[in-house]
């Protein structure tokens, strides 16, 4: 399963994953430039050159069993990865969306925009920053060019038409998420003409920390089912 983080998120997200679920699946957590072991390099504002990176090197895994797993932007990406894939003759056998609303609606409060001051105080409605960071001017500023580039990326990407995957979807979204609510995350059911499946989990945006051991339980059963 590969598994691409929240904006600001690095792999190391998921790294209580591997651990989890080492006997159901390997877990791959995608490493997106600027953060963790790649700091010093440059994060992507373009959707489109980061899906091509990123199937590019998801494509010489496509005979085994692949799954690929997104939460908030990282839904996004991995939509967009998917439909790439698709159009490339592959496809893999379980598209995973968390706490994310479907393309054709586009952001209705972009932060990416603002002024420093601003968007820093934005970032705290989403509550993935950081504790650490959000309290330390210094770090702050370190890491508020990938914040924005990431910002970016994920709030002008938009897409006018449904997109009908082949490959079945099962959307995943907290019941007190104020970014992704229970009929965004229903209305994913359109993006597919395979099997289509949801489940809402207690918590906020980020359920997937709230109730991490439920929607471990919920992959490890998506997995079975398509056994």
């Amino acid at each position: 399963m590969f598994c691409l983080p929240f904006a600001g998120g690095g792999a190391s997200v998921f790294n209580g994953w591997i651990k989890a679920m080492k006997d159901q699946m390997t877990i791959c957590p995608i490493q997106l430039p600027g953060r963790e072991e790649r700091i010093m390099e440059q994060p992507y504002i373009e959707m489109e050159d980061l899906v091509q990176d990123i199937v590019q090197a998801i494509l010489p895994y496509m005979n085994d069993q692949v799954y690929i797993f997104g939460h908030s932007m990282g839904a996004k990406i991995a939509f967009e990865v998917e439909k790439e894939l698709e159009k490339q003759g592959e496809k893999t056998n379980l598209l995973v969306i968390s706490g994310s609303r479907v393309p054709h609606i586009p952001e209705p409060n972009p932060i990416y925009h603002l002024p420093d001051d601003e968007f820093e105080r934005e970032l705290g409605r989403f509550e993935g920053t950081p504790k650490e960071i959000m309290e330390s001017k210094e770090l702050l500023a370190f890491f508020l060019p990938v914040l924005r580039a990431d910002f970016t990326l994920y709030e002008i990407y938009y897409s006018k038409d449904v997109f009908q995957l082949k490959c079945p979807i099962l959307a995943l979204g907290g019941e007190n998420d104020r970014e992704a609510d229970l009929e965004e995350i229903k209305s994913w059911g359109m993006y597919t003409d395979s099997d289509f499946r949801y489940r809402m989990f207690k918590g906020g945006h980020f359920f997937i920390r709230e109730s991490e051991d439920e929607v471990l339980d919920e992959l490890k059963a998506a997995i079975r089912n398509l056994s």
